[in-house]
């Protein structure tokens, strides 16, 4: 398996975790109280949002140029980070 490769299996295989926690949180959500509920559904809507961009700049590499998806490679991490960061911080909230 080239580097190219190996990168999608791992990014492919990172959207599908976040996919198991962002259906675990919801699920949280639904059990919490109506003005906490509504606070938290506007973060899973915008974790969802930083979600399907991550997925997004991943489809357009896939698409890309050997050349050219180096290139766009720090601009899904950039969203990669993003994501990880929201979920990090939505999964902390849950524990208080």
């Amino acid at each position: 398996m080239g580097k190219k490769d190996e990168y999608f299996a791992k990014m492919e295989s990172q959207i599908k975790k976040w996919d198991a926690e962002f259906d675990s949180l919801n699920a949280k959500a639904k059990q919490m109280s109506a003005d906490a509920r509504a606070k938290y559904d506007e973060q899973l809507k915008t974790m969802r949002a930083n979600r399907d961009a991550a997925n997004s700049k991943l489809h357009e590499m896939r698409a890309a140029s050997e050349a050219a998806w180096q290139q766009m490679q720090s601009g899904v991490d950039a969203a990669w980070t993003t994501m990880k960061n929201a979920m990090d911080k939505a999964s902390s909230q849950f524990k208080k």
